[in-house]
């Protein structure tokens, strides 16, 4: 009988595990073919609306050019999803701004006021949820509505890390350096808002990178200065090269590479010393960006401490020392120096770089 009731219970449990997969892939059958009808759908208002706004544009008459304009605003209706499409399809227009004849920017001013996007998106930023408002302040961003600035701000404080993220990018965006201040020393203490993070939002910023890179640099942790720096480097703000020396010295390392890259990338030759200073530091990532700067600088000292810098204990300052004596030594006066010297770890980088140079140039050394 027990035996007879365990026979029982092991096909009832296989038939309700057979039951909860069936239901399962029925879920996700329905989720698939709901999502894909809202993708068909979107494509479709896609469509729609690009092809009303192109004949608004191209009509040859400017009744055919009303007529056009009235069909796209009796399709848009009340419809927020297709007042949104005709919004995003225009920021994408005006992104090409360059390429469009005078007389089609016109036209697309018309279409601005008749869309009256800053309204649309302020509504949705005062009544929305947090989605909603997370969409909208980018929107509004796009739109460059610094008028709606103080709305903005207010969402820094909000609950939803979200909705908080997209506000502090959208004053970014609009050049506002207090909004991006704020964000920043949130940073400290909120880890949620990851490195990635704070690089794009400083990127994104339209104002005064030199004041900004300032007051960071006054009013923040070793952390969100490093983070800073690292965001303007390619920019070779020379402003900032005060800044980056003295970061050389730095006590943190995060900072001090940061700093030392900074200035390696604007390769002047009065921060040469700090280059050398730097060549010597216990951390061989700030050696290997010293190397970098000294390559630019490429003075007669700057070679001497590059050849120094090939018998370094790491094998990635060797190797990139060695590259940069290749580069920038035409008479290969220091390169034979260091080839005839006693150190084979030195003489095998820079063999390697020669032969590197002379594959990549058709057999040739320049």
């Amino acid at each position: 009988m027990a035996e007879f009731s365990y026979e029982i219970l092991a096909a009832a449990l296989i038939i309700f595990f057979l039951l909860m997969l069936s239901a399962e892939y029925l879920w996700l059958y329905l989720l698939s073919k709901r999502n894909e009808e809202s993708d068909m759908q979107k494509y479709e208002i896609y469509s729609k609306i690009h092809s009303m706004i192109e004949a608004f544009l191209y009509s040859p008459t400017e009744t055919s050019r009303e007529t056009e304009l009235s069909s796209l605003f009796d399709y848009i209706g009340d419809d927020a999803a297709k007042k949104d499409e005709a919004a995003v399809q225009f920021i994408q227009l005006m992104k090409r701004a360059d390429d469009i004849p005078a007389e089609k920017l016109k036209l697309l001013g018309k279409l601005y006021e008749m869309l009256d996007p800053v309204e649309f998106y302020s509504k949705q930023l005062a009544k929305g949820n947090l989605y909603k408002k997370s969409y909208a302040v980018r929107r509004l961003a796009d739109f460059n509505a610094s008028e709606k600035i103080p709305d903005i701000k207010n969402l820094l404080s909000d609950r939803h890390n979200n909705v908080v993220y997209n506000a502090a990018m959208a004053l970014s965006e609009l050049g506002d350096e207090d909004a991006v201040v704020f964000f920043a020393q949130k940073c400290e203490s909120n880890r949620y808002y990851s490195h990635r993070i704070l690089l794009e939002l400083l990127q994104a910023y339209t104002g005064d990178r030199i004041g900004l890179t300032k007051r960071l640099y006054n009013e923040c942790n070793d952390y969100i200065k490093a983070t800073c720096i690292k965001a303007y480097t390619h920019d070779c703000i020379e402003e900032l090269s005060e800044i980056y020396a003295d970061g050389v010295s730095a006590k943190d390392n995060n900072l001090k590479i940061a700093c030392v890259k900074a200035l390696a990338q604007l390769g002047k030759p009065e921060y040469e010393q700090k280059m050398i200073i730097a060549l010597n530091d216990k951390n061989w990532i700030v050696r290997l960006a010293a190397v970098s700067g000294l390559e630019r600088i490429h003075s007669q000292t700057s070679l001497e401490a590059l050849v120094k810098a090939t018998q370094d204990d790491e094998w990635w300052v060797r190797n990139a020392a060695a590259k940069a004596i290749v580069n920038i030594d035409f008479q290969l006066i220091y390169v034979e120096k260091v080839l005839s010297g006693y150190d084979k770890y030195a003489a095998d980088a820079v063999k390697s770089a020669l032969y590197k140079q002379i594959n990549m140039n058709g057999g040739k050394l320049r």
